[in-house]
């Protein structure tokens, strides 16, 4: 096997730090695996284990917890690339690998943002419980939408428009691991305590946003698909 794995095994909606930390570390990892009998799906299931249990451990009293919580993510973010070029190369790509994937992503985000509310609870600063609950139906909702939206990218990609265009060129690396940077920056500002409050408002907004624009953009192919030609 070649040492170097084909560009095309990229994932298209891959956000910038996938770029430039995870890929880069993936590769390697993927030649050692594609000749063992290990499943895509299994690596899927091990970053998302990974990743759950280092999201955990960021809210950790002790510097060393948050380390080793943010060296888990890491990990978690190397075996998330893996698992799709590991499937591409095997043409064993199926929906199951797909909603493993985005339910283990989805997972994580969910135990980063507990983590985060445990620490502040520690340090007396948690959100209510309407804050909470309101987060995680943002959550949710966004979910649901970038699902339907990629359910539906080959009927809506029949016609260039503005649309498609924000979806998966803005809205659509959201949902990567690049939002990590915000608590992160949060954390530098000193006012962590502001993150649940921004991140429901902001889950909420994402999903709305995303759903709109995903039905005026089916709206159009539709419309555009069903106008009668005109004879040359």
């Amino acid at each position: 096997m070649s040492s170097e794995l084909p560009p095309a095994l990229d994932n298209p909606r891959e956000g910038y730090i996938d770029r430039v930390l995870y890929r880069p570390l993936s590769r390697p990892l993927t030649r050692l695996l594609l000749p063992t009998p290990v499943s895509p799906n299994a690596v899927t299931i091990a970053s998302t284990a990974v990743g759950v249990a280092g999201a955990l451990l960021v809210g950790s009293a002790s510097r060393a917890g948050v380390l080793a919580g943010v060296l888990c993510l890491v990990v978690s973010g190397v075996l998330d690339c893996s698992d799709g070029e590991l499937a591409r190369l095997r043409h064993a790509e199926t929906r199951l690998g797909h909603a493993l994937d985005i339910g283990g992503d989805t997972l994580v985000n969910l135990a980063l943002l507990a983590g985060i509310v445990h620490r502040l609870g520690r340090a007396g600063a948690a959100p209510s419980w309407p804050v909470v609950v309101a987060l995680v139906l943002g959550v949710v909702g966004a979910f649901a939408a970038i699902t339907w939206s990629e359910a539906t990218e080959a009927r809506r990609h029949r016609v260039a428009c503005w649309e498609n265009r924000v979806l998966d060129g803005v809205l659509g690396p959201l949902t990567t691991r690049d939002w990590y940077v915000f608590p992160v920056a949060f954390a530098l500002a000193g006012r962590l305590d502001w993150l649940i409050p921004a991140a429901a408002v902001g889950a909420h907004v994402f999903w709305v946003m995303t759903l709109g624009l995903l039905l005026r953009a089916l709206r159009t192919a539709q419309v555009q698909g069903s106008a009668p030609r005109v004879r040359q």
